[in-house]
């Protein structure tokens, strides 16, 4: 059994700081091959952009640190595709790809029951109608980000008074959400719930650093293993159920907002999962990758 674990050639272009230590964000990559290697399959790191890639050469490519996608967004779903089409099962697949890559996806998880945070969409062009929209809900703390994007990159936190300023920031045409700022993420944090091979695997809590609003790690936020209480566990199951897709794993980032649990993102393509916090994750999803595989012979 061959397995590429897929992985970026270069950061995204959003990240203009200098990291000292850029291989150190892939130790999720590290700790799955190695999770791999223990149950004796072949498995190689691969970058999604490398022209020369026989996918047929591979059982499985697993969907890892392909954080770039998002500044070739054509391209990347072109290979995902070619990979389908291939010898080679693409995980997660490549419809869940589509989908998870363009967070409209968040108007239908609220068609299929799953609680989001509230959203109001548009461009720059929509200013007037979005402000209103937003002076209608009440909401006064903000957050505004781009309707394609990872890792944070280009959200704002403002105002209602300031929206316009936010708005005007980004580019002509672009699609941008806007939603209410969750406090609860400054106190309880953000909590991320992992899903691997269908089961809940770990759960983790975020929080941003002092003075930042952003709970990810590359802006100075903590991350620490966390236990869930039953009825959370039981809501983000429910939330599990509702997805049209069969997945390898998937990573609900959530909030508490108005006394419930709510999404503000679904990762499908490209999220940390955190292996080495929650012992026993990586063997978790090693052997869900063999066991898909295992079902199609």
């Amino acid at each position: 059994m061959r397995v590429a674990v897929l992985r970026c050639e270069q950061l995204p272009s959003f990240v203009t700081w200098e990291i000292p230590d850029v291989e150190a964000l892939f130790s999720d990559d590290r700790t799955l091959l190695d999770a791999f290697a223990e149950r004796g399959v072949d498995a190689e790191p691969v970058a999604w952009t490398d022209p020369h890639v026989d996918w047929d050469a591979f059982d499985a490519a697993v969907l890892r640190s392909t954080w770039d996608y998002v500044d070739h967004m054509p391209r990347f779903l072109d290979t995902m595709e070619r990979i389908e089409r291939s010898g080679c099962t693409l995980l997660n697949p490549v419809g869940a790809v589509r989908w998870n890559a363009d967070k409209h996806y968040l108007d239908d998880l609220e068609r299929l029951g799953v609680p989001i945070v509230p959203v109001v969409r548009g461009t720059r062009a929509d200013a007037p109608r979005i402000q209103a929209t937003i002076a209608e809900s009440g909401w006064d703390e903000l957050v505004v980000k781009p309707a394609v994007g990872v890792g944070g990159s280009g959200v704002v936190r403002t105002t209602a008074r300031r929206l316009g300023d936010a708005l005007g920031a980004f580019p002509t045409g672009a699609e941008v959400m806007v939603q209410p700022f969750a406090e609860a993420i400054v106190d309880e944090g953000e909590l991320s719930f992992v899903v691997l091979g269908g089961a809940l695997s770990h759960v983790l809590r975020k929080r941003p650093a002092t003075g930042d609003f952003r709970a990810h790690g590359i802006y100075g936020g903590t991350v620490e293993p966390t236990e869930a209480d039953g009825g959370d566990a039981r809501a983000v199951d429910a939330m599990f159920e509702r997805l049209p897709f069969d997945l390898l794993y998937a990573r609900f980032d959530v909030v508490r907002h108005g006394g419930r649990l709510a999404v503000l993102e679904l990762e499908l393509i490209e999220p940390m999962l955190y292996l080495d916090l929650a012992q026993g994750s990586a063997a978790r999803l090693a052997e869900a990758t063999v066991a898909r595989l295992a079902a199609k012979e």
